[in-house]
């Protein structure tokens, strides 16, 4: 056996086809298998005797295996799943912030207010809306205002410190009615509070709005907490009325 692997190492081998079934050795082009990620090349070495054909006897005393590694797969599993970091940078990476795109795209998506600083804001004399928590909403923001009544003080109170704002000459709604969808805004961007906010916001994010519409007939609608999806009746009534 070991003249025959030395015989191996310095002899020229040929590709064959096997046939197990007749036990039949027939040279041919040599030929790869793929077995557990290895190629099996089952090489036919010249004996000692010249390198006859052969009929029968050991295949193992005539043709050694040899393994050649294959490249590995470097593509991911089927069950990868991408990082919720990249994710995220992701996300931010492809936002689109054209403001055309933005305008035309409007997936219903409401803020609930109260009173009067929801009717204020889609008048046009609010501008910026403060929260305590950041949204990644751009574009059109429903504006839907809270069940609860303000105060006839709360609203001369808020009413003269916009005059201080805007001017004296500022319009006011003549009523601010509650549980209702009122209209929309377009948030240009949700940043922290500056100092150059002045008095119209208190609170750690302002949602920066601009170009307010107003409906010229209020849609009875409950709310809900932080910016919400409005269901499909209630977005498709707004938009047949405004639009």
């Amino acid at each position: 056996y070991q003249r025959r692997v030395r015989a191996v190492e310095s002899t020229q081998s040929t590709g064959v086809t096997l046939d197990f079934a007749g036990r039949r050795i027939v040279d041919a082009t040599t030929k790869t298998a793929q077995q557990g990620g290895m190629g099996v090349v089952y090489e036919k070495h010249q004996a000692e005797d010249g390198g006859r054909k052969v009929e029968g006897g050991d295949l193992a005393d005539e043709f050694l295996p040899v393994y050649l590694a294959q490249p590995s797969d470097t593509r991911p599993p089927q069950h990868y799943s991408t990082p919720k970091t990249e994710s995220r940078i992701n996300k931010t990476t492809i936002r689109n912030q054209d403001k055309e795109f933005q305008l035309l795209r409007d997936e219903g998506m409401c803020l609930t207010m109260h009173q009067p600083w929801a009717s204020l804001l889609v008048a046009g004399i609010k501008e910026l809306e403060g929260r305590s928590w950041y949204s990644a909403h751009r574009g059109r923001l429903w504006i839907h205002s809270a069940a609860k009544e303000p105060e006839t003080a709360t609203i001369r109170t808020i009413e003269e410190q916009y005059r201080e704002i805007r001017g004296r000459d500022t319009v006011f709604p003549e009523i601010y009615p509650t549980g209702v969808l009122l209209g929309c805004v377009f948030v240009e961007d949700v940043r922290e509070r500056t100092e150059g906010d002045g008095e119209e916001s208190s609170s750690n994010f302002v949602f920066v709005c601009r170009e307010p519409k107003m409906l010229t007939v209020p849609i009875k609608c409950k709310g809900q907490h932080k910016v919400w999806k409005l269901e499909k009746k209630f977005h498709t009534a707004v938009l047949n009325q405004m639009f």
